[in-house]
C-alpha cells in the first residue's frame, strides 16, 4: 500500500514537472473554444475607489447557441432565456415573460459576459504566461496559470484594459474549470472589473426548453 502510494505521488510530480504554462493553457483554450454544452456560475463586480459593487451574479446553462440564466443583476432578480436570437425575460412586476427580438436592438451585447461566459476566455493574443501552482478540486488536479490577455471582445476592450486572468485548468482533459478576470476602466483608472466563472457539466447532455409563456 504504501509503495503504491509513493508510486503515484512519483509519477504526479513526474507528470507536473513536465507541464508548460504555455502548451497546457493554448490547448485548453483551443478546446473550449468548441465545446457547445456546459453549465456555469458567474460573477461580476466593480471595484470603484476601493468600494465594490457586484453587477451580476448567475447560475446559467448553455446547449449550443442557447442559453437560460437565473440569478440577480443590480440587485433585482433575472430569469432570462436566449433562444434562437430571441431573449425571454422574465418581468417580476407584471410577472409575465417579456419577448426581445435581439436582431431589433443589441440586448445580447449587453449580456455578453453573463450569456456568452467563453468570451472571456476568447483572445487574440495572450502574453506573459506563469504558473502560479495547482489545486485539487472536487477530487481532479487543476494547473493554475495566470495571463495578460487582448481580448476579442469589443465591448470589453471598448471600456476596460490592462486585462489579467487566472485560470484553473484540468490539465488531463484540456479544459477550463475556472477563470478569474480583471481589468482597468479606460476612463477612470481607479475603477475595476472582475469576472469569475466556474465551468462544469461540459459537453453533457444539456436540454434548454423555451419557458411557459402561459405564465
Amino acid at each position: 500500500m504504501g509503495l503504491a502510494f509513493s508510486a503515484n505521488m512519483i509519477r504526479e510530480y513526474y507528470t507536473r514537472s513536465k507541464l508548460e504554462p504555455q502548451v497546457e493553457l493554448s490547448e485548453s483554450l483551443k478546446k473550449m473554444a468548441v465545446v457547445k454544452n456546459y453549465r456555469y456560475s458567474l460573477t461580476s463586480e466593480f471595484s470603484v475607489d476601493g468600494r465594490k459593487e457586484v453587477i451580476s451574479k448567475v447560475n446559467g446553462e448553455k446547449q449550443g447557441s442557447n442559453t437560460h440564466i437565473k440569478g440577480e443583476m443590480v440587485n433585482t432578480p433575472v430569469d432570462i432565456y436566449f433562444i434562437d436570437r430571441t431573449i425571454y425575460n422574465y418581468d417580476q412586476f407584471s410577472n409575465k415573460w417579456l419577448i426581445i427580438d435581439t436582431d431589433k436592438t443589441n440586448s445580447e451585447e449587453l449580456l455578453i459576459s453573463e450569456l456568452k461566459p467563453l468570451s472571456n476566455l476568447q483572445y487574440e493574443t495572450v502574453f506573459d504566461v506563469q504558473k502560479v501552482g495547482f489545486e485539487v478540486l472536487d477530487g481532479t488536479d487543476y494547473l493554475i496559470v495566470t495571463c495578460r490577455p487582448t481580448l476579442t471582445s469589443d465591448w470589453l476592450t471598448g471600456m476596460w484594459q490592462d486585462f489579467e486572468c487566472q485560470i484553473w485548468i484540468d490539465y488531463q482533459q484540456d479544459l477550463i474549470k475556472k477563470a478569474v478576470l480583471k481589468a482597468t476602466n479606460r476612463a477612470v483608472s481607479t475603477t475595476s472589473l472582475k469576472i469569475k466563472v466556474d465551468f462544469k457539466d461540459i459537453n453533457d447532455s444539456i436540454i434548454i426548453p423555451l419557458p411557459d409563456l402561459s405564465n
